[in-house]
């Protein structure tokens, strides 16, 4: 069999995956199919693979980068041996390359508080408070639909058009659902000025976005941009993925358990185990407070 007709069978079969984790799969396989030509299945070899990967590197592909590409090869391969179309896998420990694990950089308190007061529009700022406050995702910011936000007031739930039509209340506390890497879903909770930012926003979309549509209706690209262009109001290079590092060093700092800030993450740690007490929402609640406080929105 064609190895192009082995990662369509592939593809098919990872089918309930996120949209991304499918996108980024076919990426990288048609990548590999592109360099190493779409031979017969069997007859890929080892040297295919170090091939694969120096010509990532001619590239300047990060090291992180070259590494996911091989681990999509490598589970293609452990799909296919599940399927008896091929013995062993052709890709090894010698051909991943090594990733540095380098602190990721984060906003100081005072960067923090210039760059919310160079915000000049609603929708950015809640996109920033929402990520420097959960520690959101990009993938995840962008899915939020109105239908992904429950209220709790009182030990009573409602949906978020109660709040938009009546208005907020002090004790109001939102629920946003998300589903997260290996299509992992979690609630994420925000009270306070982040959820009254987060719904006078929704107020002003609210008459052209319905509950299936994303509350944000811009494409990745786009989000990259807006983040970019306000860090250069403050003269720092800024991406999305700084304001959720962000958000984890304020969590911290605040005194939020480690534990606790994997899962207001959703992060998956291998070290993890279930020895460990399962993370109550009171506790992420907790964190999402601490952190909207020492933000000082």
């Amino acid at each position: 069999m064609k190895l192009s007709e082995c990662c369509e069978l592939f593809l098919s079969y990872i089918a309930d995956k996120s949209p991304n984790t499918i996108k980024n799969y076919s990426v990288d396989l048609n990548q590999f199919i592109k360099i190493v030509g779409d031979k017969e299945v069997e007859l890929v070899s080892k040297s295919d693979i170090a091939k694969f990967r120096m010509v990532l590197q001619s590239q300047k592909k990060k090291s992180s980068t070259i590494a996911r590409k091989l681990a999509t090869l490598n589970s293609l391969y452990q799909y296919l041996i599940d399927l008896e179309l091929v013995k062993v896998s052709p890709i090894t420990k010698s051909h991943r390359p090594k990733i540095s694990q380098r602190i990721p950089s984060s906003l100081s308190n005072e960067e923090i508080k210039t760059l919310l007061k160079n915000i000049d529009n609603l929708q950015d700022k809640a996109i920033v408070v929402l990520l420097l406050t959960t520690g959101l995702r990009s993938s995840e910011l962008l899915n939020i639909k109105k239908s992904n936000i429950l209220i709790e007031r009182q030990n009573q739930t409602f949906s978020v058009d109660k709040v938009i039509e009546e208005g907020l209340k002090e004790d109001d506390i939102a629920y946003i659902r998300v589903v997260g890497k290996g299509d992992k879903e979690r609630e994420v909770p925000i009270t306070g000025k982040p959820l009254q930012i987060l719904v006078e926003y929704l107020k002003e979309v609210n008459h052209y976005i319905d509950s299936k549509t994303p509350i944000f209706p811009i494409s990745y690209h786009t989000l990259w941009r807006k983040i970019k262009d306000i860090g250069k109001k403050i003269a720092t290079s800024l991406h999305p993925h700084k304001l959720r590092h962000t958000a984890a060093t304020v969590a911290l700092a605040s005194g939020a358990e480690l534990r606790v800030i994997q899962e207001l993450l959703g992060h998956a740690s291998p070290i993890t185990t279930a020895r460990y007490a399962k993370v109550g929402q009171k506790q992420l609640l907790k964190a999402t407070k601490a952190l909207s406080e020492n933000i000082d929105l």
